[in-house]
């Protein structure tokens, strides 16, 4: 975990708060608010998210990375998408970003934490209040606090597609060059929760690991193999064969790769799109 200059100070000035009896609590964390991706074409993006996998797009912002196309999940889970020609080896999705209450809050809370945090929160270019940190293994967190006059906000009840596939994104996957069950960044910091590890032996450590949102039921999964190419989001869906006939009803160019029972004893579906983004699927229950 790298502490900066900054996050030190930080850190110092919280401490001399909470001293006087000022302790900054976490604010609650209401699940996966969004997972932004670089692409290398926007229409290429519009085909398979949109037309194959069913979601519609809401709406677009400029942000630092140029423009965004927003796909809605549902009211308050987003797939977002930058147009970026060649990436190369650089990992495709760009950052995961968590839903809270309060962002100012939240950045002063992780920098009492010693993580490194911005000097202060932004407007994002649909209106939210966000800043983002990263976790041990590089990947960008961002947070965010949804603001009534927002993009996010306003398109509620508006852009919901009838054909999407899922109703909901149920985890992220994220590459971690160590994976430890008391991880200083979701466990120490975030307080999520270990809710499943494999293998699960005392004295081995996970080739992945499933941390919770204390608040619902969302998670994180930590993957240490496949590099930055296995982060992806995953998608909650009721029957996966009738998922896949949907999809094999659609499909046109794009590859339906076969379904397997997973660890956790749930059927799963992997697929990638053209920039070889992972999107897995999973149902909500155990194979019966």
């Amino acid at each position: 975990m790298k502490y900066s200059r900054s996050a030190i100070i930080l850190s110092v000035i919280l401490l001399s708060l909470n001293l006087e009896g000022q302790e900054i609590k976490r604010p609650a964390i209401w699940g996966i608010a969004k997972i932004t991706f670089s692409v290398s074409d926007f229409e290429a993006a519009r085909s398979y998210y949109g037309k194959f996998l069913g979601f519609q797009e809401c709406f677009g912002y400029q942000s630092d990375y140029g423009k965004v196309i927003s796909f809605k999940v549902n009211d308050r889970q987003f797939l977002e998408f930058v147009q970026i020609m060649s990436e190369g080896e650089k990992p495709r999705m760009l950052s995961v970003s968590f839903e809270t209450d309060n962002a100012d809050q939240m950045r002063m809370y992780l920098g009492s934490k010693g993580i490194d945090v911005p000097a202060s929160v932004t407007a994002d270019g649909a209106g939210n209040s966000v800043f983002s940190v990263s976790d041990p293994s590089g990947n960008r967190i961002e947070f965010i606090e949804f603001k009534a006059a927002s993009l996010h906000k306003k398109s509620a009840g508006k852009f919901i597609s009838e054909t999407r596939v899922s109703k909901r994104i149920h985890h992220a996957g994220l590459f971690s060059e160590k994976i430890l069950v008391n991880d200083p960044f979701y466990v120490g910091a975030l307080n999520f929760r270990v809710s499943w590890k494999y293998p699960d032996v005392q004295s081995v450590e996970p080739s992945f690991i499933y941390l919770v949102i204390p608040e619902c039921t969302e998670n994180i999964e930590l993957l240490s193999s496949g590099g930055a190419a296995t982060n992806h989001p995953c998608f909650l869906v009721d029957d996966m064969q009738e998922t896949i006939y949907i999809l094999k009803e659609r499909r046109e160019n794009e590859i339906l790769n076969s379904p397997n029972v997973g660890r956790g004893n749930r059927w799963l579906l992997n697929i990638t799109d053209h920039d070889k983004i992972k999107v897995e699927f999973t149902e909500a229950h155990t194979v019966r």
